[in-house]
């Protein structure tokens, strides 16, 4: 065979294998493509262990959504960056997610001052952001346009802690916080709620992360002597400020603490100081919510450990999304947006309904108490798994 005729030979089988490479080079279509949804987290830093849980929340949340063919018959992915537990870092993440990353969706980060410090940039680019871990009420007034609220208003943090503690002879209260978003706002409500319920506040302070030594507040509340002391918290400072009355020698009649008793790291970093600490969720596994049951099974399978209210929330955040994407049927943000604001969705942590400002108005709020290290319900009484016990005794 001639070299002419081996070429011309060859030349069918060439042109095939090129027709190949084409159509493996061609770039898939928009709908075979993955739907990505963006967002940051605090892997490190302060908040690091409760958004652990938030973080794994919407892990699950897309895992079981893609187990049932996905969205808009596209599968799902979570593409997140640290935040390090820090607003501008996360202003910085959240641009280059809309910008650089040009993700499908967003979805908001942990903690309501991270969130406040990205939803600007969120009402800058025009994208809907469901924010499972926002309670706080100021992002969601007159003027906001694309945050929608996923979590219980902050304002309800502990609500129920100063009339059971009245209703059991407490006159006294100390309440401290820490200077976030969050805490602040838990804070003012419990401070009104103290005049509110005419009883004598006598101890009231802030304090900063990182704190590593609560020894003056302890001795402060020592000897202001309140009956109850409320302590709008997050992880770390949930645990310092516990062991550090346990060191000053003070165990007030009723203490409770926002944010950390729910972690099952909590009760290992404190021991037998965390008993009888009162706490608030806005979820619970006793409740009888849509797909809750098979939520905590998958997350213990999952994660080896029991989910929380953060994992919950980021979870139904998911579940919302995916209602709304499935009616509108397009990641259109304006049409999913106008959806989120005008229609309810079950989710594990209760109906998912948001006024015109986008603040949730329909999660409840719970407490709970750890009693000999485990969690149990205690109001409101309707949903309680246990009576409080009183008094909480710091060993």
């Amino acid at each position: 065979m001639t070299q002419a005729i081996f070429d011309r030979a060859l030349r069918p089988l060439a042109l095939a294998s090129l027709a190949a490479l084409l159509l493996c080079a061609t770039p898939a279509k928009a709908e075979e493509r993955p739907i990505v949804i963006g967002g940051s987290v605090s892997i490190t830093g302060a908040l690091a262990v409760d958004a652990a849980y938030h973080l794994h929340g919407l892990q699950q949340g897309i895992e079981d959504a893609n187990a049932q063919g996905g969205w808009l018959g596209r599968k799902i992915e979570l593409k997140y960056y640290d935040d390090k537990s820090d607003a501008g870092t996360a202003v910085r993440l959240y641009t280059k997610l809309i910008t650089e990353d040009n993700v499908d969706l967003v979805i908001g980060p942990y903690s309501s001052g991270i969130t406040q410090a990205v939803a600007p940039l969120i009402n800058k680019y025009e994208k809907v952001m469901i924010e499972p871990e926002a309670s706080v009420p100021d992002i969601y007034v007159p003027g906001n346009l694309w945050n929608v609220q996923g979590i219980a208003p902050s304002l309800g943090y502990l609500e129920g802690v100063l009339p059971l503690a009245k209703s059991h002879g407490a006159k006294t209260v100390a309440v401290l916080a820490l200077k976030s978003a969050f805490s602040l706002a838990c804070d003012k409500a419990r401070l009104e709620q103290v005049k509110a319920l005419d009883m004598s506040l006598v101890y009231d302070t802030t304090y900063a992360l990182p704190q590593p030594d609560f020894s003056s507040l302890a001795l402060a509340i020592k000897n202001a002597q309140p009956d109850v002391v409320v302590v709008c918290s997050y992880y770390p400072d949930a645990v310092g400020i516990a062991q550090a009355l346990q060191r000053a020698g003070y165990a007030p009649k009723f203490f409770a603490e926002a944010i950390g008793p729910a972690e099952d790291e909590f009760t290992k970093a404190l021991g037998p100081i965390a008993n009888r600490i009162i706490s608030n969720t806005s979820w619970w596994a006793s409740l009888k919510t849509a797909g809750n049951a098979a939520f905590i099974a998958h997350y213990k399978a999952t994660f080896h450990q029991d989910p929380d209210y953060h994992a919950a929330s980021g979870y139904g955040a998911i579940q919302a999304l995916g209602a709304a994407l499935n009616a509108v049927k397009a990641i259109d943000q304006a049409k999913l947006h106008d959806w989120l604001l005008h229609n309810e969705v079950q989710t594990v942590q209760g109906t998912f309904a948001n006024d015109p400002n986008g603040a949730a108005r329909k999660f409840n709020q719970y407490l709970f108490q750890i009693q000999d290290g485990t969690r149990k319900l205690i109001w409101p009484l309707a949903d309680a798994e246990a009576p409080a016990q009183i008094p909480y005794t710091g060993q």
